[in-house]
């Protein structure tokens, strides 16, 4: 199928999918006519959205499905709760700033845990809900590239800033992506990469309930179009990634324009980090250790 072709009879399952990226990876979904699972940890905000979505494609298929990544017994009752076939999971929600010392439920690091560790034992736990040509799409970041990942250490205490952490939770994701990607490797099955660029909430279209920016900010920020997106652009890749025929198992998708900052899907690259199948064997251990979850593939 191409990026725009009919997604009827598709169910996707997105993370986040409430606001930012992941609100305008659903509504492009179901536009398509996909039936799409909005995993929120609000409901109030999830609703929110379902309303907003509507206001654009009134007939869409959504199912909000309660979902909190920062808690394991959460995301274990959220896999037990879908109860349906699923061809596309976007994992994509996250904590983008965090002090060094807040942790989620599990007494994991926030970003660490909600970023990378809940979408693993997401992941592992709605395995046997996935089409056989189901996709896996990661939602990675520019920021994986200055981030050295400890495989041994992912939950240590860190140092340094907010953003490099950050950083080191988007490298874990891909790695443990691309890992996926490999043991696929025999199956039609797909794990996939993808990132927004630079999006912001001044360039992205008004939505009802959604952040909400002044008009004379919006018109100040115009001018940046040549350089940034907004989040609607960031979405087009990971959708893309998630739903395209020229989507190959192990790929990264990201904007084409300069930087990878904004413009229309393209393959970009990720970093021989991530890409390294010793680092995806560890961290897969470290996961399934840390999270109690084993990986049925």
């Amino acid at each position: 199928m191409d990026a725009t072709s009919d997604l009827r009879g598709r169910t996707a399952l997105v993370t986040g999918a409430n606001a930012g990226i992941g609100y305008w990876c659903v509504e492009q979904l179901a536009a398509r006519g996909a039936r799409v699972v909005l995993g929120c940890r609000s409901p109030e905000r999830a609703r929110t959205a379902v309303s907003a979505i509507r206001t654009q494609v009134p007939a869409a298929d959504l199912r909000v499905l309660p979902l909190d990544l920062g808690s394991l017994e959460s995301v274990a009752a959220a896999a037990v709760d879908l109860d349906e076939r699923v061809d596309a999971v976007i994992c994509n929600a996250g904590v983008k700033a965090a002090d060094r010392g807040a942790r989620t439920g599990d007494d994991f690091d926030l970003m660490m845990g909600t970023n990378f560790l809940g979408h693993f034992a997401l992941v592992a736990q709605v395995e046997s809900l996935l089409a056989p040509d189901a996709r896996v799409v990661a939602v990675g970041s520019i920021a994986h590239r200055f981030a050295h990942l400890d495989p041994a250490g992912i939950d240590a205490e860190w140092r340094g800033s907010s953003l490099r952490q950050y950083g080191r939770s988007k490298a874990a994701l891909m790695t443990f992506a691309f890992e996926l990607a490999r043991r696929w490797s025999r199956s039609s099955r797909m794990a996939v990469c993808a990132h927004p660029g630079y999006a912001v909430d001044p360039l992205t279209p008004r939505r009802p309930g959604l952040a909400q920016v002044p008009g004379l900010v919006r018109a100040l920020a115009a001018p940046s179009r040549i350089l940034v997106q907004g989040k609607d652009g960031g979405a087009l890749p990971i959708v893309h990634a998630a739903t395209a025929a020229e989507v190959f198992s192990g790929d990264y998708w990201g904007p084409g324009g300069p930087l990878e900052f904004r413009g229309a899907p393209a393959r970009v690259v990720a970093s021989d980090g991530v890409r390294s199948s010793s680092a995806g064997e560890a961290l897969w251990s470290a996961a399934e250790s840390l999270t109690g979850v084993p990986f049925p593939s």
